[in-house]
């Protein structure tokens, strides 16, 4: 009953337009009165979600990206990934794509992602015969690395909600994230034969942008180094990232003001507030599903649909594919890890393994119609119909599809270093 309850009221959230975090609260509120539970209850719980050591990871990452986006540290990256790929066939999407990895292995999100690399890349591409709709594609399908390759911003969700090892969410990400990008810059190499490079393969030129970008390549050494390697935790690793991007920036580069750096500061607590209020009464929502034994009466009903784990897995991740059509990806993740984290527990599947492939599907649904968060900001920046995108797009869909099934086949490939 309270499953059902839940469900009906997310779709009249979404049907209304509603806010998803104002939608749990109602809900929650539902249920609490219905159900005779104290309101003690409701504020105890979704304070408990908020206080987690972790989760001071997401707005610092946030700022890690605003930092490097403003403070010179992107350009440089960009210029590295031109001198590295830059003659390939297609040579400003690869650009594109590889520029999408290194900025996701410091900021650990989509839509910084594809808002930062978007204003740099789009319109040289444009400029170099690219139609407005495939290079602001290229840009939008390349964000879905940013939340696989660590630090990534969903997996910290992931983590804290259902008491995952971040370290080892960040460690399974790595493989997925290179071979997700090694996808994307092979779809764009076979749609750009005609497009041909963006420059010829210049050594002196690779060997300058390599020492003009060496202080940005740090950044993601210190984060994703010192994780592995045990000196400190994800959320420190996020305070010393954006220490050292701040040093960088303002003392090395001179490329960001302190009076920029308090406007970043402004942006970065608006879009925090607005996923903690949602973790908040998220948080609650666990609460009710745990207390009232959902979890336990999903396992029971899948077990009835079929004894082999690997087709309820793959029931489970075709739910989540069309979730990821309707709901943004925080709301999402923080709704339903908690819910069925404990089903593929209990069918023997790693949570490791299963958070990485949840903020995969997940980062799909951003970049598909008719709630993508990042297909929105590929129009904005691209300045693109939602149509013309659409259309560009279908090439790296169907590459990310094909590369899900891979990682659906060959769980070593997420869990390759256990």
């Amino acid at each position: 009953m309270i499953l059902w309850s839940i469900l009906l009221g997310l779709f009249a959230c979404i049907v209304i337009g509603m806010p998803i975090s104002f939608g749990l609260a109602a809900i929650c509120l539902f249920i609490f009165f219905y159900a005779d539970y104290g309101l003690t209850t409701l504020v105890s719980q979704a304070v408990n979600g908020l206080d987690s050591f972790p989760l001071l990871a997401i707005p610092l990452f946030i700022l890690v990206g605003e930092v490097m986006s403003s403070g010179g540290i992107a350009k440089r990256l960009v210029r590295l990934a031109s001198a590295m790929v830059g003659f390939v066939a297609g040579g400003l999407g690869q650009v594109t794509v590889l520029t999408s990895m290194f900025f996701g292995g410091i900021s650990g999100s989509a839509v910084a992602d594809a808002s930062a690399v978007g204003s740099m890349m789009i319109n040289p591409m444009k400029q170099h015969g690219y139609s407005g709709p495939r290079a602001t594609a290229i840009v939008v399908a390349a964000s879905v690395v940013g939340i696989i390759i660590p630090p990534s911003i969903p997996m910290i969700l992931f983590g804290v909600v259902t008491g995952t090892s971040i370290s080892q969410l960040f460690m399974a990400g790595i493989v997925p994230g290179v071979l997700i990008t090694i996808g994307l810059a092979m779809a764009t190499y076979l749609q750009s034969k005609k497009t041909g490079a963006a420059q010829p393969f210049d050594f002196q030129e690779l060997l300058a942008a390599l020492k003009d970008s060496v202080l940005a390549l740090l950044l993601p050494i210190i984060i994703v180094g010192g994780i592995l390697s045990g000196v400190f935790t994800p959320t420190e690793s996020a305070a010393v990232a954006l220490l050292y991007a701040l040093g960088v920036s303002m003392f090395v580069y001179r490329s960001l003001s302190l009076k920029g750096f308090f406007e970043l500061c402004i942006s970065t607590g608006r879009l925090t507030g607005v996923v903690l209020l949602l973790l908040a009464f998220a948080s609650v929502l666990a609460w009710l599903l745990t207390a009232n034994l959902v979890p336990q009466q999903i396992v029971v009903m899948l077990a009835e649909l079929s004894q082999n784990k690997y087709v309820i897995l793959g029931v489970l991740m075709l739910f989540l594919l069309i979730v990821g059509f309707f709901m943004d990806l925080t709301p999402a993740m923080v709704i339903l890890a908690p819910l069925m984290t404990p089903v593929v527990v209990k069918l023997g599947i790693d949570p490791v393994y299963f958070g990485v492939m949840m903020s995969f599907i997940l980062g799909i649904g951003l970049i598909t119609p008719p709630v993508g968060t990042v297909l929105y900001v590929g129009c904005g920046v691209g300045k693109v119909s939602l149509e013309d995108l659409v259309k560009s797009l279908m090439p790296y869909y169907l590459t990310l599809i094909l590369l899900l099934i891979a990682f659906l086949a060959f769980p070593g490939l997420v869990l390759w270093y256990k």
